[in-house]
């Protein structure tokens, strides 16, 4: 039976760090790989196992999501205010937060956002950005 690995994705502008473990919680790798549809093709095609993926919700989340999801057993997006109350810590870095969401993702505790169909979200940024132009216009 092929086992399936928990990736957590910390996403931000240009980078995007990863952690992929086990259902027992080992490490399997750590790394950082280039928020571009290019190097994630490369990246994906590394994995060499069905994997679940979790990420918290930033403003870059949306295109990495739709980029992703066809690839994942399933995808999860964390929402980011619960997320921080369950994971404080003074050790705050990329690589330790890709690492608590895969740890969230596996043991099934991972506070989850809904995340809207990229048609919605277009729409969604569309009107938010015409408000903001006419607030600027006044």
């Amino acid at each position: 039976m092929e086992s399936i690995h928990y990736i957590g994705l910390d996403v931000h502008k240009k980078t995007i760090a990863f952690c992929i473990k086990t259902l027992s919680g080992k490490s399997v790798r750590q790394g950082v790989v280039n928020a571009e549809r290019n190097a994630l093709r490369h990246w994906l095609a590394e994995l060499s196992c069905p994997w679940m993926g979790a990420m918290e919700a930033t403003l870059f989340t949306g295109w990495i999501y739709d980029f992703l999801k066809p690839h994942a057993v399933e995808l999860k997006v964390a929402h980011p205010e619960m997320l921080k109350a369950i994971t404080a810590a003074k050790k705050k870095n990329d690589r330790a937060d890709a690492e608590k969401l895969a740890d969230l993702l596996r043991v099934n505790l991972l506070p989850e956002c809904h995340m809207m169909s990229e048609e919605l979200r277009d729409g969604a940024f569309f009107a938010i950005g015409t408000w903001w132009f006419a607030r600027q216009c006044r």
